[in-house]
């Protein structure tokens, strides 16, 4: 994210911050980093793009400060027409994966869109994965510990691209899924 989009963000929000890594450890890493120098009532994190409408943003929002312990970004059919057919399949594939492997109320873990209380904090920063799959190890340690789970519909902006998923990022998420599964 460039300088003057980060300043036009700190200087529309009361509460924003922003913090730098030298080196790239995974959105895991980072999210856990970022979400520990704060204290809140809420957090919020997303991907790097800021992919889907500001109203989901508020609608994660609001669901966590109704008593919302992890709030998850559920896709929506739209958001299927936007991707590539490669993207679609891999999404549709893990949620069936999920689904048969994990026993967890969502199967949509990978939206990139989250929500949590500071008890939702707490499990987030026991997560251990680094990369991507963290969400699905913060979903499945949210539930073991009872946590009060919702899903918010979310919807893609218009003209957003999404980068396609390469094999080596497959096999990385390939060998946290297992290490997810066996933990």
């Amino acid at each position: 994210m460039d300088h003057d989009s980060i300043a036009k963000i700190e200087q529309s929000l009361n509460n924003f911050s922003y913090f730098t890594l030298e080196k790239n450890q995974g959105k895991g890493f980072a999210t856990r980093y970022g979400v520990q120098q704060v204290e809140a009532q809420s957090y919020i994190y997303t991907d790097i793009d800021f992919p889907y409408k500001n109203e989901d943003f508020v609608a994660v929002y609001h669901a966590v400060s109704v008593g919302n312990d992890l709030v998850i970004a559920k896709r929506s059919e739209q958001y299927y027409k936007q991707i590539s057919k490669s993207r679609t399949w891999i999404s549709q594939r893990f949620k069936t994966i999920v689904k048969l492997l994990i026993k967890i109320p969502t199967t949509d873990t990978q939206a990139g869109l989250k929500g949590l209380s500071p008890k939702g904090k707490t499990i987030l920063l026991q997560t251990k994965v680094n990369r991507y799959l963290f969400d699905l190890e913060l979903v499945k340690l949210s539930v073991k510990e009872n946590l009060k789970i919702s899903e918010v519909s979310v919807h893609l902006k218009e003209n957003i691209a999404l980068s396609e998923v390469s094999y080596k990022i497959l096999l990385t998420e390939f060998i946290n899924l297992l290490k997810i599964l066996f933990s």
